[in-house]
């Protein structure tokens, strides 16, 4: 894929790529998921790979991916160590994130894709990454290699209608809905994942826009939705801040958006992966923190915080 002027903009103001080996996994990571039909105990396997051929202008994901093509053999090695290294006869779901898109055959050789099947044949469940407009045949092709069920997860950010557009993503929600709607069409799961925070949302404006972009998901059949706080740490990000297009979110803003999506319905669940990075109330961060882990697993709201140094 041709890279555009934007393309080119926002990649000049990265920094340099990590050094990453080819053939061992990112990391691997096991905890339990609130699903629909219960608690899932999922491994999650970060993989090493290619970089994706869009140009998200809020994704860091670039930083830990090669520069050229996924080495043929790579994945199924690397898919190999992370099941030896878990207790793999304890996992319902497997998700493998590979920071680029699945289906992008320079991303996943097609050659490897017999033996990533066959590898994740003991599972009853697989989760793959893909942008919208990468859903297809070739999606279908690995669905029916498996022996458990796929879910494909898209990432929707925000159905801001003057936001989407900017975030360079290629994407619009036209190619969200018809990936959606294909999925549904040949029997498999979407997981969709939306930010809180999207830069070009109005600051006051970000926790209901989230909650409406939730909301579109779970209209269009999403199983599983997560709120992904944005963060900045990509030169682009930092410049859209200066610029005043990006406030990064807060613990509370995260809490919020949570809250009002779970009376939605639907499983929503909030990322908490890198917390340690938003602001916060130092009076009432951690019991925030704690009441959005509480959500994730509850799925109920629960008492609010009442912090006195928040309400004045």
């Amino acid at each position: 894929m041709a890279l555009s002027v934007e393309d080119r903009r926002i990649r000049a103001l990265r920094s340099a790529k990590a050094t990453i080996d080819p053939r061992r996994p990112l990391g691997v990571l096991v905890e339990e998921e609130r699903r629909r039909a219960g608690p899932e105990r999922a491994l999650t396997v970060f993989l090493a790979g290619a970089e994706c051929p869009f140009t998200c202008i809020f994704c860091d994901l670039w930083r830990q991916t090669l520069d050229g093509p996924t080495l043929p053999g790579a994945l199924p090695g690397q898919l190999g160590a992370a099941l030896r290294q878990a207790d793999a006869g304890r996992i319902d779901r497997v998700k493998l994130y590979n920071a680029s898109n699945f289906f992008d055959s320079r991303a996943v050789p097609p050659g490897d894709l017999e033996e990533l099947a066959g590898l994740l044949a003991p599972f009853s469940a697989v989760t793959v990454e893909s942008h919208a407009r990468t859903v297809g045949r070739r999606c279908r092709e690995f669905a029916d290699r498996l022996t458990g069920r796929l879910e494909v997860a898209i990432g929707l950010e925000t159905i801001h209608p003057d936001a989407l557009p900017r975030l360079n993503k290629q994407m619009d929600l036209g190619d969200f809905d018809r990936a959606a709607q294909f999925l549904r069409e040949h029997g498999m799961d979407l997981r969709v994942f939306v930010l809180v925070g999207a830069p070009f949302v109005p600051e006051e404006e970000s926790v209901r826009w989230a909650i409406r972009s939730v909301e579109h998901a779970l209209e269009q059949g999403a199983a599983a939705v997560a709120l992904i706080p944005a963060r900045g740490g990509n030169g682009a990000m930092e410049q859209l801040a200066k610029e005043g297009w990006f406030a990064p979110p807060s613990v509370a803003h995260l809490e919020q958006a949570l809250e009002g999506s779970l009376s939605l319905g639907g499983v929503v669940t909030a990322d908490l992966w890198d917390t340690d990075r938003l602001a916060g109330c130092p009076a009432c961060r951690n019991a925030r923190l704690d009441r959005i882990q509480q959500m994730n697993t509850t799925g109920q709201a629960g008492p609010s915080i009442q912090c006195p140094l928040c309400s004045r």
